[in-house]
């Protein structure tokens, strides 16, 4: 029997996010991509208007086909699960996926970003989505990244998030060596890289290492690394968009060690 829709309200905060393994995916777009995938649906709420739009039939068949109870709550109770200013009248509880770098198949992988130090999290969900139609097999985190799982983390990612492990990998320079244990090619993105990208060949299993726009990639995980690279300047700008920069540097790689018939 799913829990009321107050004690969800505890889910707004990370560490409970955490503890219970849940989280909050709220609107028509994020829903639907979470329904298409392979994660738990604990309960779905809904608003009396959302049951008249013309979204509802859709999501009344997810339900019913993928068993999952589903609550219609007034307006108001509605508005305080939800995250956005102006909710779409759907959302869904939702059980995180126990990824991790134990559980993770590094032998099979070709493709994995890593990230270091991202707070913000528009740019994660960016680097989410990104990474995703990029082809790569997973999103790493430093353990000082922002929550994965952070509503706006979601919104960002467009629902990318579903379909990509995405974990957190801890301290860089302890992931860094496990990452050439495995053969990887651990390449880092930074202003100053000893190659310039559109001169570099990369090789497959590769890991890209993206650093934060404030810091970028720290020094002692640039030492570790076996390349850095950096995307040419032609104009005036201190520096890119890290979203930005990543979606360079992965279409790059991407064309390289991924063949025109294949995804991944």
């Amino acid at each position: 029997m799913a829990a009321s829709w107050r004690h969800y309200l505890r889910l707004h905060k990370k560490k409970a996010r955490q503890e219970e393994q849940k989280c909050i995916v709220e609107g028509v777009r994020l829903c639907r991509e979470a329904l298409r995938s392979e994660w738990e649906i604990e309960v779905a709420f809904t608003t009396e208007e959302f049951t008249q739009s013309p979204h509802w039939t859709q999501f009344q068949d997810f339900f019913q086909h993928r068993k999952i109870p589903w609550r219609v709550i007034k307006e108001a109770y509605f508005q305080r699960l939800a995250d956005t200013e102006t909710p779409q009248g759907i959302l869904l509880i939702v059980r995180t996926p126990r990824f991790s770098p134990e559980r993770f198949n590094w032998d099979k992988a070709a493709f994995v970003v890593v990230l270091e130090g991202i707070r913000d999290p528009g740019n994660l969900g960016t680097l989410i989505r990104t990474a995703d139609w990029f082809g790569a097999n997973a999103v790493a985190l430093s353990e000082d990244c922002v929550d994965p799982h952070n509503p706006k983390v979601l919104r960002a990612s467009m629902g990318s998030i579903f379909h990509l492990p995405v974990f957190e990998i801890g301290d860089l320079t302890t992931a860094v060596p496990h990452l050439k244990e495995h053969h990887f090619y651990v390449v880092a993105a930074t202003l100053n890289g000893r190659k310039v990208l559109h001169r570099t060949h990369f090789r497959k299993p590769i890991a890209l290492i993206l650093g934060s726009e404030a810091q970028g990639v720290s020094p002692a995980v640039e030492q570790m690394c076996d390349l850095t690279v950096r995307i040419w300047k032609y104009g005036e700008a201190d520096s890119l968009n890290v979203g930005v920069a990543g979606g360079v540097l992965m279409h790059h790689i991407a064309m390289q060690i991924f063949s025109s018939t294949s995804k991944r």
